[in-house]
């Protein structure tokens, strides 16, 4: 699973994973495990590169098990290293939402407040942000993905369903258990 923050990647990723029986690995979360630290204090510590350094470990650790569903950061496609292993033996799944639609998620959830650094800049809105990540991303998200699928209007459900359907219609094993 790869998109911005707020489109459910985790939510989903779980999701689908009790679906297929399989693994679920996020990315964010194992990373917090390891460094004994929220994502927030990562980047006040260290900065953007000491966590994408971390999170490229941690992708490429997580791309080494089988019949795993994985969520990862919404950056993590920015380094080719990721998207590599990624696409070498899995199907990636773009989520994607309206930046208005990210923005008001966010907004709400207040686990992001707390684990992620915050997304407003000092010099515009959230949905400005989101919607520049977009364009400054698209090009890496759609190299990186084999499907895009919106999350717009569907529970976590609908879109697990949708992704299961996908991956069955590009020939992906979907047998359940490990």
């Amino acid at each position: 699973m790869i998109g911005l923050r707020g489109t459910g990647k985790s939510t989903v990723g779980a999701v689908l994973a009790q679906r297929l029986q399989w693994e679920f690995l996020d990315t964010d979360t194992i990373v917090e495990e390891r460094a004994g630290m929220t994502i927030r204090e990562i980047f006040a510590q260290g900065g953007e590169p000491y966590f994408r350094e971390l999170e490229t470990q941690t992708v490429q650790d997580c791309c080494t098990h089988d019949k795993a569903v994985i969520a990862t950061g919404g950056g993590a496609i920015l380094n080719p290293d990721n998207v590599a292993v990624l696409r070498k033996d899995g199907f990636v799944v773009h989520l994607t939402a309206d930046p208005s639609e990210l923005w008001h998620r966010i907004s709400r959830d207040c686990k992001t407040a707390e684990r992620r650094p915050k997304l407003v800049s000092d010099a515009g809105s959230g949905i400005d942000e989101l919607k520049q990540l977009m364009r400054s991303r698209s090009a890496a998200y759609a190299s990186a993905r084999h499907v895009e699928v919106s999350v717009e209007g569907r529970s976590p459900d609908e879109v697990a369903e949708a992704v299961m359907l996908l991956m069955k219609a590009h020939g992906v094993n979907v047998a359940q258990g490990s």
